[in-house]
């Protein structure tokens, strides 16, 4: 398997105007993706709007994704579930397919107890070898992930990541603290990643990177290869409006604005997602020519 750090992008899932699949329009994006230097691409994830999906479309679109990467980078394909039978589901078929990862949330929308968590987890890791990566999300179950409870989870062989979204930079030095090297953490609250990058977190599972992807990879190059702290906090400063714009705003609909706003179309997200209203979009396109790109939209 290979190595899963740097900037990895759930790329967002294009729609038709009908809100149909549109798979050519996902294989582009992807290519634009790696021709950009991405480190690695997740197939569905919160980005691309996995919770939208039906069971068939998940399989078929995750499938059809893996074939068209076929190999030019890392792979994570995220089984986050409501039930564990279904997560289990999608767990095998991604190592059927021959992925490099996994990214699981703790079972979400009802209240969850440590021992369903672990469970859910744990059934997860018996049928495939995949590393695992940890999602902490707010609202999707991230009350159960407590920094005890990852370094539990940690015990199990093939849980060997965490991405913590919560925000909180004290979340990653408090994961590190109890986990040691038995997790390595992704950053994946975007209004902090230049600080969490600093921190030690490996790299960052990023949603922005589907508009930014270069900017995102020389920010990653400068901090955590190079080490240039002075010039990484540079970019980051013109970075973060954008960042903390699609933090404060509904994420897939801002992040496909952007997409469209740059020039790449992607469609809508599925409702009830609604798109940015006039005044968003004006706001969001002024920060992304202060960061210089080219806004087409």
């Amino acid at each position: 398997m290979k190595e899963i750090r740097g900037i990895v992008v759930p790329f967002a899932t294009p729609f038709t105007a009908d809100e149909e699949l549109d798979v050519e329009k996902a294989k582009l994006l992807i290519d634009s993706l790696i021709e950009a230097g991405v480190h690695g691409l997740i197939i569905l994830g919160d980005t691309g709007e996995f919770f939208m999906l039906t069971l068939e479309e998940r399989l078929s679109f995750t499938e059809a994704m893996f074939e068209h990467i076929n190999g030019r980078v890392p792979v994570v394909i995220q089984p986050s579930a409501l039930s564990t039978r279904e997560a289990v589901m999608y767990a095998r078929q991604a190592h059927d397919l021959g992925a490099d990862a996994l990214m699981l949330l703790p079972p979400y929308y009802r209240s969850t107890t440590e021992s369903e968590a672990f469970a859910h987890y744990a059934a997860v890791a018996d049928v495939t070898s995949l590393p695992i990566i940890c999602y902490c999300l707010p609202l999707a179950g991230a009350e159960v992930m407590t920094p005890e409870f990852l370094a539990r989870l940690s015990q199990i062989d093939t849980i060997r990541y965490v991405k913590d979204s919560t925000g909180i930079l004290a979340r990653i030095r408090q994961i590190q603290a109890t986990c040691g090297d038995r997790l390595r953490v992704f950053v994946g609250g975007d209004s902090i990643v230049y600080d969490g990058l600093a921190a030690g977190a490996i790299g960052s599972i990023w949603g922005c990177g589907n508009f930014m992807p270069r900017q995102t990879v020389e920010l990653y190059s400068l901090v955590c290869e190079t080490g240039d702290l002075v010039a990484g906090r540079a970019l980051w400063e013109k970075m973060f409006p954008l960042c903390d714009f699609v933090d404060s705003h509904p994420y897939a609909s801002s992040v496909k604005a952007a997409l469209e706003l740059t020039g790449f179309e992607v469609g809508p997200a599925r409702r009830p997602a609604l798109p940015l209203s006039g005044e968003q979009r004006a706001e969001l396109a002024n920060r992304l020519r202060n960061l210089g790109l080219s806004v087409t939209g």
